[in-house]
């Protein structure tokens, strides 16, 4: 017989989930574009601040001399000089914040709010740093890295189209190009022998389809490395790149996405204060009741090598 009491018995049901202080964590997607960064951190004798730039200085190579030498010349005449190109971040500060109630609400609602809100904060924080870091990649598909016209070096439509009104999926062809001019400008492949491409789910669906299916390593052959495998959003190698799936990449949701790829020094990120999660030191509030958390980065991001990245935009056709 049914109690008609309010009891345990009858609460049993919503006892064991009222008081689960843990909660479920939202979806998030792989934080990419940050963990392929060539990172620079500030090492002058004083803290860094807002405005203050770091530079990556990038050694341009000397020509071959095929002229034979003479020995017996004794005049003392200089030949070769050295010279940098300075790739130049300044630095910006980033940082959000929340404020809990540590008086009544943990007691009212059993929920751990605070672990809660460390979590979202740093979620936050690698995904504005990775979203900063996309951006900074975008800009090098225009020739004056601003915006405006498109680069005809460092930019291409899916499927070998001429403009955005001809642009198709993205294709085995697209992929062996793009390696092809990476090799062609001795682009250096990543640590692990490949460039690194960075797709959809959408052109994952499309190369796969478009390529055969052998050709590709299988996901389980590999080894985990770099940025926990970048994130772990790795997929697989095919024509010498390896494939990184991310939800992120420009016009997502779209009629044209966009696909990455690149070699090492593509892009750097400059470091003046490293991302940070943590506390404020005292409680406010007139019951010092109140907590501060917050994240904050000091730095930024800028593309190193422009020949070292391509950029192809594709349609959305889901194949």
């Amino acid at each position: 017989m049914a109690s008609s009491y309010i009891d345990k018995s009858t609460l049993a049901q919503v006892i064991g989930t009222t008081f689960d202080t843990s909660s479920v964590r939202p979806l998030r997607p792989n934080y990419i574009y940050d963990a392929v960064t060539r990172e620079k951190e500030w090492d002058l004798n004083r803290s860094p601040i807002k405005g203050d730039t770091i530079q990556f200085a990038v050694l341009s190579a000397w020509s071959a001399n095929t002229g034979a030498l003479s020995p017996t010349a004794v005049t003392i005449a200089g030949q070769e000089t050295l010279t940098h190109t300075r790739r130049t971040v300044s630095l910006t500060p980033y940082g959000r914040h929340t404020t809990l109630d540590m008086f009544e609400s943990n007691a009212e609602t059993f929920i751990n709010e605070v672990s809660d809100a460390v979590f979202n904060l740093t979620d936050q924080a690698m995904n504005s740093l990775n979203k900063l870091a996309r951006n900074a990649i975008d800009l090098n598909k225009y020739s004056n890295e601003t915006s405006g016209t498109l680069s005809g070096t460092y930019h291409a439509y899916g499927s070998y189209g001429a403009g955005a009104s001809t642009v198709g999926p993205l294709n085995a062809k697209d992929v062996r190009r793009v390696v092809s001019e990476l090799r062609g400008d001795n682009v250096q492949a990543f640590p692990d022998g490949f460039y690194y491409g960075i797709i959809s789910p959408t052109q994952y669906t499309q190369l796969r389809a478009d390529s055969d299916n052998s050709a590709w390593s299988k996901s389980a052959e590999n080894v985990e490395s770099g940025v926990s495998l970048i994130r772990r959003g790795s997929v697989g190698e095919f024509e010498g790149v390896k494939f990184f799936v991310d939800n992120e990449v420009a016009g997502n949701g779209t009629s044209t996405i966009s696909a990455y790829f690149m070699g090492r020094e593509h892009v750097g990120k400059a470091i003046g204060k490293d991302i940070r999660v943590a506390s404020k030191s005292t409680l406010d509030g007139s019951h010092e009741n109140i907590m501060t958390l917050f994240w904050d980065f000091l730095g930024g991001y800028k593309i190193i090598r422009r020949e070292a990245g391509r950029i192809v935009e594709c349609s959305s056709t889901k194949q």
